[in-house]
């Protein structure tokens, strides 16, 4: 290396002689009167030392620092006249950033390894590490020119300073290699998600024709009532929109081998495509969840994670759970092609990971039986094994078909979607929340037990209306006018008897007010059940911290007189209930509700075996839970119970409980929304007993809805006969008109709801 020594000449000198011959002339003049000055002292004056130009090294450095700094103005600062000339600061820019963007680097690393100066110019060597994202880390040198300009030294550019061999027109080429995503099977095998090549389905009305058997066609190739499609096609008729395609569903071409004559029957349309597949129509939308395309705010956050940015990637249910499973990693190859493209090297290149398949813990006949059987409704069912947590099925209305966000769909039906004020992208099962309404009747029941205030045959006398309080005007009602007479408490839960179960909140209040929230809390409610795959929400247990904070309002016996039926603040998710009624079933043990039964490449062993994890165990003990779960199996099968009507003369023996909470509307009160929970005890080796939890949404008595839903729910799993429900007119075709909710009911207040059973 060749050091540089600054020059001095006379000139860095001659401002220290002038100094003093104008001091000289000052003194000679004629002197002006001035004021004494102060003393100060005598000024000193130091030679000035010129600031040598920077060093080849120096301007090197600079410009490698502004690099990694992603400074490109700078950087084309320190250029060369020549190289300014040729490249203007925009297309310099754009060449390191195309570059750069191409290779995936995240990170760059230089180190200057020589510089060697020879007149006014210079040669140097940087050693360049590039981080990426798809090939490793690249290492290489690249050679500097510099050249000294008005004293100053400069780069010349060309973009052999981002990588060496980019000359004669030759470029770098990343090519990548992207696993199959991964596929969504049930527990049996079947496939809910899958690459297929499918067709969706559907009508133009004004084209059928009479006697072509196209809507029955359809009907049975979708798996639909054929009554179902013909209103369909009716409606479009009637509302003038017959000649626009009345779309129905997506079916692979596997199912389409037994109706190729609907291919050439008017006004029936097929249009094919190769996609990610989503098996039932729905049915299992709220499960698997689906994918969409990398939106450009999200683009840089996804690149870090290894993504080129063109894939689709999950946003719900499985898909966005699974991510990292069903995605797998893409491959890449660095390639060095000439300026025609043609193949010169491999630079470098990784391996892709493939993607792992999903096998769920849903049953998917039971799946589709179960969102069947909440057509036309609002509202969630979800099905456990209650001896390991296991999700058999789980189910919300109103659903969605997940291929309608499959890139050839068009965006109307997206829009449809997100634009639908019944929002049936919200999983009812497990993000919607419900006042609970007698299902809580079983906490209160274990609430009054572990206190030691009451026992299984504590009497109580139900005259059809309570009143303990010291206020006459207080007064509840029970939803059976005439009262239940003398019960005990196991005949209190049986019948659902709301003054016994007001009692009961009101001497708690009294003895413990913090006893009845802590004991729900024991059950598993007022927070996330921890399922992780698919999202929820905790819901409420409300208590005296709870008002204090958020209301800043005192705790009383209303509050605790409406939390003994399930009213006033309460709320939980169908997934807290059945997992309650599971733990009730299965002696106590509160277990973590689970959807992933395997995760398994497509060779080699799992990666993931479903294991039963334990979230907690009911405070009761033996004989307190067998009090419980006696009076839950009373509810189905005495005359006092609820739900006697549903299951007489069932197959299957079943325990549970009704419900009716009020749940009042913005605009005045909605109908109640009606629940059944409980479980099967039919001890089959060929067949787990279950757990169930139904909530239907503003229906009526959890009697009249809830419960002959958990019996059809129970009728497919055991593979028995469907018996029709009333506001059906054949299995599967709901019944005409559609009843609505009656208008005009007079508002309710949260604080002393109905009482209902």
């Amino acid at each position: 290396m060749i050091p540089i020594v600054p020059r001095f000449t006379s000139e860095w000198k001659r401002p220290l002689l002038v100094l003093p011959a104008v001091m000289l002339v000052a003194c000679a003049a004629e002197p002006t009167p001035q004021p004494t000055p102060t003393a100060s002292p005598t000024p000193t004056f130091l030679p000035l030392t010129p600031t040598p130009p920077p060093t080849p090294h120096q301007t090197l450095t600079t410009y490698l620092a502004a690099w990694q700094a992603g400074d490109y103005a700078a950087m084309y600062a320190l250029l060369t006249a020549e190289s300014q000339a040729a490249w203007s600061a925009a297309d310099f820019e754009q060449q390191y950033r195309r570059e750069l963007e191409k290779i995936t680097v995240t990170q760059i690393q230089t180190e200057i390894i020589g510089v060697e100066e020879s007149g006014d110019s210079a040669q140097a060597i940087i050693k360049l590490k590039y981080l990426t994202r798809l090939v490793g880390n690249l290492e290489t040198e690249l050679n500097a020119t510099l050249r000294r300009e008005s004293g100053q030294w400069r780069l010349v550019f060309s973009p052999t300073l981002i990588w060496p061999e980019l000359v004669n027109g030759q470029q770098l080429l990343m090519v990548t290699v992207s696993p199959r995503r991964g596929a969504i099977y049930d527990r049996n095998g079947i496939p809910l998600v899958q690459l297929s090549e499918a067709y969706t389905v559907g009508l133009v009305p004004s084209e059928l024709t009479e006697d072509s058997g196209a809507i029955s066609g359809v009907a049975r190739l979708l798996g639909l009532p054929a009554e179902v499609v013909r209103r369909q096609v009716e409606a479009a008729l009637q509302a003038g929109v017959g000649a626009q395609y009345l779309a129905l569903g997506e079916v692979t071409i596997t199912d389409t081998q037994r109706f190729g004559y609907l291919f050439n029957t008017p006004g029936v349309q097929f249009n094919a495509y190769t996609d990610r597949y989503y098996a039932g129509n729905g049915a299992a939308a709220h499960v698997t969840g689906y994918t969409s395309f990398i939106q450009p705010d999200e683009l840089e956050t996804f690149q870090a994670r290894g993504y080129m940015g063109s894939e689709r990637v999950g946003r719900t249910g499985l898909e966005a759970w699974g991510e990292p499973y069903l995605a797998g990693r893409p491959g890449a190859q660095l390639q060095l092609r000439d300026a025609n493209l043609n193949f010169l090297r491999m630079v470098a290149r990784t391996a892709s990971t493939p993607a792992q398949d999903i096998y769920t813990t849903i049953d998917f006949n039971l799946q589709q039986a179960a969102q069947a059987a909440l057509s036309g409704f609002t509202g969630g069912i979800v099905v456990m094994d209650y001896a390991t947590g296991e999700v058999l099925a789980l189910a919300s209305s109103p659903t969605f078909s997940p291929n309608i966000f499959s890139n050839n769909r068009h965006a109307f039906l997206v829009n449809s979607v997100f634009n639908n004020p019944q929002r049936p992208l919200l999983n009812h099962a497990t993000q919607a929340t419900y006042p609970a309404g007698s299902v809580f009747k079983i906490v209160t029941m274990a609430a009054a037990l572990t206190s030691g205030r009451f026992t299984p045959e504590t009497r109580y006398t139900c005259t059809g209306t309570w009143n303990e309080t010291t206020d006459p005007n207080f007064i509840r009602r029970d939803w059976f006018e005439q009262g239940h007479g003398e019960l005990t408490l196991m005949q209190g839960l049986t019948a659902s008897c709301n003054p016994w179960f007001y009692h009961i909140g009101f001497d708690l209040h009294n003895w413990n007010p913090q006893w009845l929230p802590d004991m729900a809390r024991a059950f598993g409610l007022g927070q996330p059940t921890n399922i992780g795959q698919i999202e929820e929400i905790p819901g409420l247990i409300p208590d005296a911290t709870w008002k204090q904070r958020t209301r800043g309002e005192a705790w009383n016996a209303i509050d605790s007189i409406n939390l003994s039926i399930g009213q006033g603040d309460v709320l939980v998710t169908p997934l807290q209930i059945a997992r309650m009624a599971a733990a009730v079933a299965n002696g106590g043990t509160l277990l973590q509700p689970q959807l992933v039964r395997e995760i398994r490449p497509a060779e080699g062993p799992p990666t993931f075996t479903f294991q039963p994890l334990v979230s907690g165990t009911l405070p009761l003990s033996a004989e307190q839970l067998a009090a419980i779960q006696e009076a839950m199996k009373n509810v189905p099968r005495e005359p006092i119970g609820t739900a006697r009507l549903v299951f007489r003369g069932f197959r299957i023996p079943v325990a549970g409980k009704t419900g009716t909470a009020e749940d009042p509307g913005l605009f005045g009160v909605n109908e109640p929304d009606a629940w059944f929970a409980g479980y099967t005890y039919a001890n089959r080796p060929d067949k787990p007993d279950i757990a169930i939890a139904v909530v239907v949404a503003n229906a009526g008595q959890g009697s009249d809805f809830a419960a002959p839903i958990f019996r059809r729910v129970v009728e497919a799993y055991f593979g028995l006969p469907y018996r029709k429900f009333d506001w059906e007119e054949t299995i599967g075709v709901p019944r005409l008109p559609t009843p609505t909710p009656e208008p005009g009911a007079t508002p309710a207040e949260t604080e002393t709801p109905t009482p209902t059973p």
